[in-house]
C-alpha cells in the first residue's frame, strides 16, 4: 500500500512496459533522431510512474527537467551535428561481444543480492516535503550546485555549436 492512496498494479505494469519499450528503442533505432524521440517518450513514462507512485512533485520535476530541458538540449545538439544517420559501425565494435554477457551477469548478480538480502519492509509513511521546503533548500543551501549544473548545460550547448560550425580542413 502506497501512502496517500491505493496502488494500481495494472497501470504500473503498463507504464513500466512503456518505459522498457522506449528504453529499448533508444538503443535499437538506427536513426539517432528516432533514438532521441524514444528517449523523450521514456522520460514521459518515468514521469507517469512517479505520478502512479503518488509523487506528483517528482513527476513535475521529471517533465520540466528531463522532458523539457535535457531532451531539448540533446535534440538541439543532434540537429547541429552533421552526421544524423547513426551508422551502426560507429557504435558496435569488438567490445560489444563482452558487453552483453557482462550486462547479463551484472543483472543476475543484482537480482541475487536483492532476493537474498534482508531488506526491511516499509514501516512508516513517507514524509511529505513541501515545495517551499525544497525551493528554500535549492535556492539557499544548494544554490552553488544548482548554478554549476546550468553552466554545464550551457557549456554543452556552446560545444555543440562550436562542433557544428567547425570548418573542415582541406
Amino acid at each position: 500500500m502506497i501512502p496517500g492512496g491505493d496502488f494500481h498494479p495494472l497501470l504500473f505494469a503498463l507504464t513500466a512496459a512503456w518505459v522498457l519499450a522506449c528504453g529499448i528503442g533508444v538503443v535499437a533505432f538506427r536513426s539517432i533522431v528516432r533514438s532521441a524521440v524514444s528517449m523523450v517518450l521514456c522520460f514521459v513514462g518515468v514521469a507517469g510512474i512517479y505520478a502512479l507512485l503518488y509523487a506528483p512533485l517528482l513527476a513535475i520535476i521529471q517533465l520540466l527537467i528531463y522532458v523539457g530541458a535535457i531532451s531539448v538540449v540533446i535534440i538541439y545538439a543532434i540537429m547541429l551535428t552533421p552526421a544524423q544517420s547513426g551508422d551502426m559501425r560507429l557504435f558496435f565494435n569488438r567490445q560489444s561481444l563482452f558487453a552483453l554477457p557482462l550486462a547479463i551477469a551484472t543483472a543476475l548478480l543484482l537480482i541475487f543480492v536483492l532476493v537474498t538480502s534482508a531488506i526491511p519492509g516499509v514501516t512508516s509513511k513517507a514524509h511529505g516535503v513541501s515545495l517551499k521546503t525544497l525551493s528554500d533548500l535549492l535556492f539557499n543551501q544548494y544554490v552553488f550546485p544548482f548554478e554549476l549544473v546550468s553552466f554545464v548545460l550551457l557549456a554543452a550547448v556552446i560545444g555543440a555549436i562550436v562542433l557544428a560550425r567547425r570548418e573542415e580542413s582541406p
